[in-house]
């Protein structure tokens, strides 16, 4: 499939441009050109350009001028993407943008509109809709498989906050340019999930906070609860509590529950519970391929003169149901105000 080949990294300090997304190393490994990256950091900047090519900038003005390149990964600070934003949509240039893409919900429905009324090609990575347990339970619910669905556990606790660190973004300790803690970062892919899987608009109906493992400004846990119009609820849990850094690991899970049958995924698959089955779809390679394959996916899209994938609109949803949560753990007494 054809896909964009010149491409810039914006604020390469942030982790995912070499850890867990690690956009630079995917680029490399779909063999794009790197052309330039970015980072207020002239010594980040200089590493990440020596690693996957490219110049390097302290300013990414410069860098998008001077370089031309024909598509843009930006990442980031939180309270920093929106004026990113609104830069590269001037430039007309095509552009996956990290989430949360601000700290409030306005300024995220502003700038979807702002992309809107430009026709900019602008995507957000909501990768775990491309997982096996996601796109099986989708196929699922359409088919009635569940009969009345009861509820969607949806849960990410990924480690410590010290990785942030030494990953290059001590700010993630930072309420001001973060906006939030776990809830914020995390929390948006089980909001995301809950209208992927569900095609509805929840409302949020309970939320808490804690910030007992770090003591940090920002809340290291967080647990909140959706209620669907059809009567569905979806527990979306995140944290930074999983107690095996340096080990990269995730306490995940993944389960829809309705009055036939039990969907699980599991690590050797998804198990299926109910109506007389009690069966194992095994995993394959594919099944978890995660950033890698949502990347490609998303520029042979760009390539065909597709749409994004995912929009603007998930942004602009998961945005609200993130600061309706905030709103909610504060009047519950569980919140520092993040």
């Amino acid at each position: 499939m054809p896909m964009p080949d010149r491409f810039a990294v914006i604020d390469v300090s942030h982790w995912h441009s070499t850890h867990d997304a690690a956009y630079c190393r995917i680029l490399r490994d779909l063999d794009r050109q790197i052309v330039g990256v970015s980072d207020s950091n002239p010594t980040i900047a200089q590493d990440r350009a020596q690693s996957f090519g490219g110049a390097a900038f302290t300013d990414y003005r410069a860098m998008i001028e001077t370089t031309k390149p024909g598509f843009v990964i930006a990442l980031g600070r939180h309270t920093d993407m929106p004026e990113t934003f609104r830069y590269l949509v001037t430039t007309g240039l095509p552009f996956i943008m990290e989430k949360p893409w601000g700290t409030d919900p306005d300024t995220v429905s502003q700038l979807a509109a702002l992309a809107r009324r430009h026709n900019t090609w602008v995507a957000v990575p909501f990768i775990n809709r491309a997982s096996q347990w996601a796109l099986t339970a989708r196929r699922m619910i359409e088919d009635g498989a569940f009969g009345t669905i009861s509820h969607i556990f949806y849960r990410t606790i990924r480690p410590t906050m010290q990785r942030y660190v030494e990953w290059d973004s001590p700010w993630m300790w930072d309420a001001a340019a973060a906006g939030g803690g776990a809830l914020m970062n995390l929390g948006g892919h089980g909001f995301d999930m809950a209208w992927f899987l569900t095609r509805e608009e929840p409302e949020v109906v309970s939320a808490v906070l804690s910030h007992a493992a770090h003591g940090a400004a920002v809340e290291d846990y967080a647990l909140v609860t959706l209620r669907m119009p059809s009567g569905i609820l979806f527990h979306n849990e995140v944290g930074y509590t999983m107690p095996t850094w340096p080990a990269n690991q995730t306490d995940g899970e993944q389960k829809i529950a309705g009055s036939n049958l039990l969907l699980r995924a599991t690590p050797q698959g998804l198990h299926v519970l109910g109506s007389g089955r009690d069966e194992l779809i095994t995993a394959s390679a594919g099944d978890q391929a995660g950033y890698p394959q949502w990347v490609q996916e998303t520029l042979e899209a760009y390539g065909r003169g597709d749409p994004p994938p995912i929009t603007a609109d998930a942004c602009v949803r998961v945005s609200r149901l993130t600061h309706a949560a905030y709103r909610m753990a504060k009047c519950a007494g569980t919140s520092r105000g993040t």
